[in-house]
């Protein structure tokens, strides 16, 4: 798939709509993190939209520095630490949401240092093979993304719910293919795909809502909205 304004833009526009649909499926406040991905990252592709547009020169300067360091903050400094938040409170079972909490401590750490990175020091971004190649000053960059990974998909594979499980596989392999793919490309082509991939959020709440329904016990809130 080659990557420009107009994709991201049709890309931010479907995966919002999708993000609109999951939060409408939302029925207690502990599903309000993970039901509000989807349309997070249907927004951060619309971000990304005019950070092509001011490498292109098509926006002004500023509305372009200002899209690339919004982009930037939330794909390093945001999604760590809400990502493994609104998991653990999504899991009903004890045991796996213990495991979950050192991951929840180490996505707030990771997302700590990162906004510090990022808003300390000069962020880049250039147009670079039909993909845009954000450098940032962090330095350690294979740990932080090692870190990086382990906390944002670590939780969706512990989770005991089938589609958040297959959020988190998915979201492994793609960061995987990527990184040994395009490396350098790594922030935005694993956050397009996630984004594209944030559906199957969308299918654990409609199964949630549908057993709701059907009022099966194992689908009852089981902390406390």
């Amino acid at each position: 798939m080659c990557f420009s304004p107009e994709a991201d833009f049709t890309a931010g526009v479907v995966v919002a709509g999708v993000g609109v649909e999951t939060l409408r499926q939302v029925r207690v406040r502990r599903e309000l993190v993970v039901g509000a991905l989807p349309l997070l990252f249907g927004v951060h592709q619309l971000v990304e939209g005019f950070v092509w547009l001011g490498l292109r020169g098509q926006v002004s300067k500023g509305l372009g520095d200002a899209a690339k360091e919004t982009y930037i903050v939330y794909a390093q400094a945001v999604l760590p630490v809400i990502v493994p938040f609104g998991l653990m409170l999504l899991e009903p079972d004890d045991r796996r949401r213990r495991w979950m909490r050192p991951l929840v401590c180490l996505g707030l750490l990771l997302g700590i240092y990162l906004l510090w990175q990022v808003t300390a020091y000069p962020v880049g971004a250039q147009e670079e093979a039909r993909c845009i190649d954000y450098t940032t000053h962090t330095p350690n960059d294979v740990l932080i993304g090692l870190l990086y990974v382990v906390a944002t998909c670590g939780p969706a594979l512990i989770s005991s719910r089938r589609h958040l499980r297959w959020f988190g596989l998915v979201s492994l392999i793609g960061v995987i293919v990527t990184a040994v793919v395009r490396v350098d490309e790594l922030t935005s082509l694993w956050c397009v795909y996630a984004a594209l991939v944030s559906v199957l959020i969308l299918g654990h709440f409609r199964r949630e809502r549908a057993v709701r329904t059907r009022g099966d016990p194992i689908a009852q809130p089981v902390l406390p909205p």
